[in-house]
């Protein structure tokens, strides 16, 4: 089941790689000082910092977690982030569930929205803050498993730092739910953390990546060690190993991941001058 679900993801990197691909030349006058400019999102935390208006960003994910004898299949999602304003920026995230039992079960999972201020840019010897809510909805078809069957709102911040060789980044934050049906879900605290560092011979990052939840007779935490690889600018194909720490997370994991550049403003007023 893994072979086959991680030979599809790999046939679509493998057709999308030409078309997300930008020459060597292009990459060699990107320069830059900006810190914003320097920050390469996490695999598995969310993107820190709120898109500038007329930017546009797509994530890919798959991913598919195993725990001795228990394994969830393989769970594809999408991420839309765009600027609607300077310092606000939002997101949408569309996941798709599977649930294994006597029949398998797949379909939309519990969409999500969040909107993310920038109260001040990264930059001197101080990092950039963010202030954020995410919205959960209960689109998942609870009867088959596919969703929590709750709205949730959390706020959070976070925090960005960016180097020339490595990018600092995590959130805090607290996931409150209304329940619209009888579930195990609760309210949580939750808290990710991420390093990022830039290994130049190989046209790529390490990113080490922390996240966790704490909650009502339920707490997780994973360790995500991962690899991110520049096609391009803004063009990158990832890849993540969630180890469970303690015997409420899932054992070991893995994600696949696509993340590029829809739009760009800054290239597009590049372009037109």
């Amino acid at each position: 089941m893994l072979r086959n679900n991680c030979t599809r993801f790999l046939a679509l990197l493998a057709i999308a790689a030409p078309i997300l691909y930008r020459p060597p030349a292009v990459l060699a006058q990107v320069v830059n000082v900006d810190p914003e400019a320097r920050i390469v999102e996490p695999i598995v935390t969310e993107e820190t910092m709120p898109n500038e208006p007329g930017d546009w960003d797509l994530r890919l994910s798959g991913s598919y977690m195993r725990d001795g004898t228990a394994r969830s299949g393989f769970l594809p999602s999408a991420q839309l982030f765009f600027g609607i304003a300077e310092r606000w920026g939002g997101e949408v995230q569309v996941p798709l569930a599977f649930v294994r039992d006597g029949t398998n079960h797949y379909g939309l999972g519990d969409v999500s929205t969040s909107l993310k201020y920038l109260v001040r840019k990264p930059g001197g010897h101080l990092p950039g803050l963010v202030l954020g809510i995410e919205a959960t909805f209960p689109s998942g078809n609870t009867e088959k498993r596919l969703g929590e069957g709750v709205f949730e709102a959390a706020p959070l911040v976070a925090i960005v730092k960016a180097s020339q060789q490595a990018v600092l980044q995590g959130n805090v934050g607290y996931a409150a739910v209304h329940k619209i049906r009888e579930t195990d879900a609760t309210n949580q605290l939750f808290y990710n953390g991420a390093a990022a560092f830039r290994v130049q011979p190989l046209n790529g990052w390490f990113v080490g990546e922390i996240n966790g939840t704490h909650g009502s007779g339920e707490n997780r935490i994973a360790l995500s060690p991962g690899w991110k690889y520049d096609l391009a600018p803004e063009r990158f194909l990832a890849v993540a190993f969630p180890i469970g720490l303690n015997s409420q997370t899932p054992r070991i994991g893995i994600i696949l991941q696509m993340q590029f550049t829809l739009r760009s403003a800054t290239q597009q007023k590049g372009e037109a001058r």
